[in-house]
């Protein structure tokens, strides 16, 4: 399952739509959230009819008259069940035909100021306390996050971050690892006259951390738009055949638990508080596993 979030501003040039199909090709993408389409309702018909019948589509026309995200799926791979549109998200089930894959989806176009973009953040953290399933978040939140975050152009100011730092927090969920471009978009400008931002961005909650837990975002080149689109590899195969964690009650009165437990938590994190916890239980069961492994063996 490869899913991909690119904001193309605007599908009006017959060679953006070129370009979009290249690179839906090239990396055998299944699901794709086409970001700041700028077509109106009634010609998203004729430009989703050039992608083929192999594509099937929802879009957020009853929310936003210029239909602001467009979900795309290949409907012979996935499926895609529609629960919930907004103004700035498409929120719904996806899963694949072999049932090996089943999330939360949720594809984001961020508003252009802050006061505007408080209704996402408020709308990221409602769905949060309904989820039951791993939840993968992807798009345009228009928004920095850390000081970091942005080159040249306006210092970033705390009020730009504050209300995205706490959704993040009070969502319970972190930033997918990713590679490629640091900053997702740029005004591509050249010298010190280019500035550059990273607003384009992929999160998940515990349960997507804890399956997919090697999955990386690649923030591939931008193209023919100022943004970088972001590709997910979900590598199905991979994660289904590994182990999970299991604790052996024996392990609390061995004579090394305690220092282990302890080791494990006081490994320096950098981030968001809820990063910090799930890195530190990581290493918490990395030190355990280790102890097990060692155990067994003496015991042999």
């Amino acid at each position: 399952m490869i899913i991909c979030s690119w904001n193309v501003k605007g599908l009006n040039d017959p060679s953006k739509v070129v370009e979009v199909k290249k690179i839906l090709s090239r990396h055998n993408i299944s699901v794709i959230a086409i970001i700041e389409t700028r077509r109106k309702e009634g010609n998203a018909q004729r430009i989703q009819n050039k992608f083929g019948s192999a594509w099937l589509w929802e879009m957020n026309y009853t929310c936003s008259p210029k239909g602001r995200i467009w979900i795309g799926w290949k409907h012979n791979r996935v499926n895609f069940q529609l629960i919930r549109k907004t103004d700035q998200t498409i929120h719904g089930d996806l899963s694949d035909k072999d049932g090996l894959f089943s999330v939360c989806f949720t594809a984001v176009y961020g508003l252009h100021t802050i006061e505007h973009r408080r209704p996402l953040w408020n709308e990221l953290v409602n769905l949060s306390a309904v989820l039951t399933k791993p939840w993968l978040i992807m798009g345009d939140f228009n928004s920095v996050l850390f000081s970091g975050d942005r080159v040249n152009g306006n210092p970033v100011q705390i009020a730009e971050t504050k209300d995205f730092e706490e959704c993040i927090q009070a969502a319970g969920i972190t930033e997918l690892k990713s590679c490629g471009n640091m900053f997702s978009w740029s005004n591509k400008g050249q010298g010190d006259q280019r500035i550059s931002s990273r607003i384009d961005r992929a999160f998940g909650c515990c349960d997507w951390q804890s399956i997919f837990t090697e999955v990386c975002v690649d923030y591939l080149n931008p193209g023919i738009s100022d943004h970088s689109p972001l590709l997910l590899d979900c590598n199905i195969a991979h994660h289904q055949g590994s182990r999970p964690f299991k604790f052996f009650n024996y392990m609390a009165s061995h004579e090394r638990f305690r220092q282990v437990v302890q080791e494990g938590w006081d490994t320096p994190v950098v981030g968001t508080a809820m990063f910090q916890v799930w890195q530190k239980l990581k290493a918490v069961k990395k030190g355990l596993k280790h102890l097990h492994h060692k155990h067994l063996h003496q015991s042999c």
